[in-house]
């Protein structure tokens, strides 16, 4: 006997929901069985992550730049309490130029740790002279320790060779280097009194223009000290104190026993404009000549001397013709 075709089409989606409701009915497919749901993500880390306003900028860290290595942590450092992050106030405007003396007044409320981080922040944001400014406060206006300064002299090594401040070469205010020794002047000497005039010229930001003067004598029986200050040309001259140091025939150790008697001179002088002394620096003449004078201590040293960018530049002297 033959099925009709129409039974066949009708009869067979019949079965198949049959058998589906005869085997599913007692099913729950509403309610989990041993699935464990997770809580609801209401988004907390993002919040949190989002309330630090201050952006994570990639950048060489403050030990990379001074050649230092990493801090190992100590089991105090739980006790100590992290630096304050910098804040985008107290970065300040940088779309303006600033000035020698920015971060002054940040430094004299905040310890050389904070301008050393505000110093790497300003290099994170690629503000290099602004971060060179914040070095230099750690020098000239915090109190700091001989680790800060000597971290802060090797940050101004590493970023001035890369910058400039006074960009206008007709404009330096001159000093002279006055030398005086009572025999005759030997090619160290002048060598180095020239070195060292150089070196007081870059690291000043060429803000000043420094011109040796050696005053020799014709003496045979000396011991041999060199005499030395720096101040200013003219019919009523300044100068720093004068510090005496033995003479040398090596030209690179007169070049660092100079440096160090200038640099004495001249931070003794400083300290009476009311700049931090200096304690515990350890290292050559030369570095603290060049890394622990800031280009604001220069310039307010020569204003104290009373010399000034209208001041006429003296000829190129090396030795002059007065006789001791």
């Amino acid at each position: 006997m033959r099925v009709p075709w129409f039974l066949v089409i009708l009869s067979a989606p019949a079965v198949i929901a049959l058998t589906w409701h005869l085997r599913t009915r007692e099913m729950d497919f509403m309610t989990p069985g041993q699935l464990v749901l997770l809580p609801e993500d209401m988004g907390e880390e993002l919040i949190e992550e989002s309330a630090v306003l201050q952006p994570k900028i990639e950048g060489p860290s403050i030990h990379e730049l001074l050649g230092r290595p990493e801090p190992t942590p100590s089991p105090d450092d739980t006790l100590t309490p992290e630096v304050p992050e910098i804040s985008d106030e107290e970065l300040g405007d940088l779309e303006s130029a600033p000035g020698l003396d920015t971060y002054r007044d940040f430094a004299q409320s905040n310890d050389a740790a904070r301008l050393l981080q505000l110093s790497s922040t300003l290099r994170a944001r690629g503000q290099f002279q602004r971060a060179l400014l914040a070095f230099e406060r750690v020098i000239d206006s915090a109190a700091s320790h001989p680790v800060e300064l000597e971290d802060a002299g090797k940050g101004i090594k590493a970023l001035s060779p890369t910058l400039e401040w006074n960009i206008d070469p007709n404009f330096k205010i001159p000093l002279i280097l006055r030398i005086g020794t009572e025999t005759k002047s030997s090619e160290a000497l002048k060598t180095a009194a020239l070195e060292v005039a150089t070196l007081i010229r870059d690291a000043s930001g060429d803000l000043l223009e420094v011109t040796p003067l050696i005053s020799s004598g014709d003496a045979k029986n000396s011991s041999g000290e060199i005499r030395t200050s720096l101040g200013t040309s003219g019919d009523n001259p300044s100068s720093t104190m004068e510090v005496t140091v033995a003479g040398s025939e090596d030209s690179k150790a007169m070049t660092e026993s100079l440096a160090l008697a200038v640099f004495s001179a001249v931070r003794i002088h400083l300290t009476g404009l009311n700049f931090p002394e200096p304690h515990g620096l350890e290292g050559s003449g030369t570095d603290f000549l060049t890394q622990q004078i800031t280009r604001l201590m220069w310039r307010d040293l020569a204003s104290s001397l009373g010399a000034s960018r209208t001041s006429p530049l003296p000829e190129e002297v090396l030795e002059s013709d007065d006789q001791n």
